[in-house]
């Protein structure tokens, strides 16, 4: 099965977790950390589920599903231990044009990769919902590499854009200008924590780049 690649914007957004166990827990987790409005509708919840509620993170429904409870949510996932439940939870929100993650692949219309978070920073992992476990194991070779240092790096080049955007107003020489600073150096600068030494690199960069072009030989 060939996906199409998307990330969501779901801040402020209402969704719905169809379950309360752990696996739902971790659903619930990741479109909090999205920012999202969480409903939660489940006879039965988790310690860790009830401790969200608890500290109002989450709106709570203790009841067992049905189509009356949904209303103007974005995203539906399944994730109750029942695959019946989840294929009717599922086939209620498609159609009423929900986007649905179901967790045993019965019915949903759209799978939660396996993810890396670094502030704004956001690698996603898919399989195709071939193997979850594969997944997560690339996932974890790639954390040690990936650290906290990308998500700053990004923060400091994304401060940058506005910058060279003005000093280059031509969008060709931008793109070439990025193509020619965002090499192996600058990956293994930030794999070596070297944050403090790249806006000095990104101020040098810039400069030559820009005489270059003044000077033709760019």
């Amino acid at each position: 099965m060939k996906l199409y690649p998307i990330n969501l914007d779901i801040e402020n957004k209402n969704c719905v977790v169809i379950g309360g166990g752990e696996v739902a827990f971790r659903k619930i987790r990741g479109l909090l950390e999205a920012g999202a409005n969480v409903k939660v509708i489940a006879p039965e919840i988790c310690a860790e589920v009830e401790e969200l509620f608890r500290r109002g993170e989450i709106f709570l429904l203790k009841e067992n599903f049905s189509e009356e409870m949904l209303g103007d949510e974005i995203i539906l996932i399944a994730a109750t231990n029942s695959p019946e439940v989840n294929r009717r939870a599922a086939q209620v929100a498609q159609d009423k044009k929900i986007l649905v993650n179901v967790v045993d692949r019965a019915g949903g219309n759209f799978n939660v990769p396996s993810k890396i978070r670094r502030g704004e920073f956001l690698l996603t992992i898919s399989t195709g919902a071939n193997s979850p476990a594969f997944s997560k194991f690339v996932r974890q070779m790639l954390e040690s590499e990936l650290d906290e240092n990308f998500g700053v790096g990004l923060k400091i080049i994304s401060q940058y854009r506005r910058e060279v955007k003005r000093l280059l107003p031509n969008y060709k020489a931008r793109k070439k200008f990025w193509q020619k600073f965002l090499t192996r150096e600058i990956w293994e600068l930030l794999k070596s924590g070297e944050i403090n030494r790249l806006e000095e690199k990104i101020n040098y960069a810039l400069e030559n780049f820009r005489l270059e072009s003044q000077n033709g030989t760019d």
